[in-house]
Formats: structure tokens, sequence, C-alpha cells
């Protein structure tokens, strides 16, 4: 197969060399229109520009991408860190490349998954922070190498999906509010697009239904897995329903907001009404006599993705999934009496 060159691309830009490299390296310099033609064209060629430093001595080395989409300034569950520093200890500690990329809605659009692999001359792929309405997810049979998913499940079977059972876990955090007596359980649920928020709903439902308790619609509000959107929907759930007993939250950010509106409404948490989150951030055990909680351990998350990977791209397939557990911390939100 003929390799396309930077030449072929600039022969049918009608351009120079030098412009098309400009533009594929996002010098300032280049008209946009420009840019985005030049863009197209290098897509619809499939040229790949030269990776510097991923070559020695005529063998390519081993490349393993951690793709973030949707990156915050702030990180408060500490998510990010842990899965970065996991996913980067495991390819040190395999002799392999790490290389963190990011991208967002606007990206995802104007670049291929294919052409970003192929660009990056990736050899392994890990994907974190992603919705399944995202446009990469209808692209993963377009790539060709061995990729992963952090904490949310693909429809490809190709794809290594590395994950705690959400629904299990938020199962296990309801059964233990039904534990301590509570009947009028709420949820506060993060996006109807996330998959993490379909399978811990589906835990909650299922330990409802297994209490024989009903799981009222108006019962499972949603607040995008953030603290002043819980605060404002719960303030407004507890004074329409004041029966609400205990509050299962998809986050323990959104499980701070709730937090917060119950204390502003008289409540006490831990007595009048019990609460429990989902992910034991730093600061959990720090608030509300300590804040009950399924803890997942991201940086172990990382590590299996990274080495997961390394082992499909070596051919030595292994199950890896044994190593990604979670636990169920209780404290004084969510304590029976």
């Amino acid at each position: 197969m003929v390799r396309t060159t930077i030449r072929d691309v600039a022969r049918q830009a009608g351009v120079s060399i030098t412009t098309v490299s400009k533009a594929l390296n996002d010098y300032s310099d280049v008209n946009p229109e420009t840019r985005k033609r030049i863009q197209e064209i290098a897509d619809k060629l499939n040229y790949v520009p030269n990776a510097a430093g991923r070559t020695m001595g005529g063998k390519a080395d081993t490349v393993i991408g951690l793709l973030i989409n949707d990156l915050k300034p702030t990180d408060p569950s500490g998510a990010v860190y842990g899965i970065l520093s996991g996913v980067y200890h495991a390819c040190q500690d395999n002799g392999v490349e790490f290389i963190l990329l990011t991208t967002d809605t606007l990206q995802q659009k104007q670049q291929s998954l294919k052409v970003l692999c192929l660009k990056k001359q990736l050899s392994g792929l890990i994907c974190s922070g992603f919705r399944t309405s995202d446009r990469y997810m209808e692209q993963l049979g377009d790539i060709d190498i061995p990729c992963a998913f952090i904490d949310m499940r693909t429809p490809d079977s190709r794809v290594l999906d590395i994950t705690i059972d959400n629904a299990r876990a938020a199962c296990d955090a309801v059964t233990h509010l039904l534990r301590c007596g509570r009947r009028n359980i709420a949820m506060v649920n993060g996006s109807t697009v996330a998959d993490v928020s379909v399978l811990r709903e589906s835990g909650y439902r299922r330990a409802m239904e297994k209490a024989g308790l009903e799981v009222r619609p108006e019962r499972v509000i949603y607040a995008n897995f953030d603290d002043l959107m819980a605060y404002n929907k719960v303030w407004r759930l507890l004074q329409d329903d004041p029966e609400i007993d205990a509050l299962f939250c998809a986050s323990d950010l959104m499980a701070i907001g709730a937090c917060r509106a119950a204390e502003d409404l008289g409540l006490a948490v831990g007595k009048d009404i019990l609460v429990s989150g989902f992910d034991d951030i730093p600061i959990a055990k720090y608030l509300y006599g300590g804040l009950t909680t399924i803890r997942q351990n991201f940086y172990r998350m990382g590590y299996t993705a990274g080495r997961a990977i390394y082992d499909k791209i070596e051919g030595t397939d292994k199950a890896h999934m044994d190593d990604v557990m979670y636990e169920l911390v209780v404290r004084g939100s969510a304590r029976a009496n």
C-alpha cells in the first residue's frame, strides 16, 4: 500500500508543502478556510504526519493513548488524576510510551477517531469521560487498534470495558438504606445519556423492587453530576414530597448538594434524612459526619486499563476485571441507629 505524503496533500489542495505543514500543526498564520480545506483533504487521503520521536532504529515504539473527553479545569472527585496516573504507571511498568489526549464535542465533529489515532500513531487507545451519545462512540468500528473504555460499557464486543459493577454497587448502597429502616428513598441521578447513570438507576430500582417498594417516577431526578443543580432539585423535591426519608445519589458531588438542601430545610442529615453518595471523593469523609458512599479505586481502573491494552497489543488476552472492585463505606450520613 502506497503511503500518502505531504506532497500529495499539497498538490490536491493547490498550496505549498509549508502551508500544509502549518495548517496541520495549528499555526495561527494560516487562513481558517484554508486550514479546514487542507484538513478535509488530509482526512480524505488518510494522510498521517510523521510524529517526531516515535521511531528508534527503524522500529516503531508501542504508544498507548489516554483520551479524556470534556476535561474540566477542576476535578473534585480526583477521578481524572487517578485514572491518568494509573494508566501512566501501567505503561511505565511495561516499557511503553504514554500519551495524554483530550477532546470535546466540537473536536469530535472536526476530526474522526480514526484520523486521531493515525496522527498520533497509537498502538492502543483508552477512553474516559464519554457519553453514549458522543460522536466517537459511533466510530469505534473504524479503528483497528486495541481499545478500552473506563467506567462505561460499549456495544462493540472488541472494546474492553474497565468498570466496576455499577448496578450491583448501587443496589448495595440502597439496600443499606433499607436496612437502616428507610422506605421512602429517592434517587438523585446524573445524566440520561451517561452509561453509569443508567446502571446505577437500575441498581436502585432492583433494591427497591426486592424490598417490595414502588419506585415513583417523581422520586428519580437528574442533576448532571453537579452539586448546585442537585441542591436546587433536591430542595424542590423535599418541599414537594416531605415523606422522603433517604436519598441515594449517583455521585458524591450531588450528595453534597443534596445534604446542603436538606439542612437548609431544617432536616438533620443522618437522622431525619439519610444520604448516600458514590465515588468516595477525598472530601467525603469530612462532611456531614462523613458521607456514606461507594468507594471506587480510579487508580486501579486506570492501571487495569493500561495493562489490559498492553496485553492486547502483545496478543496475550487476560481477564483483568477482577482487579476492579468497589466498597460500601458507611459513615455518619447514613448509619443505622
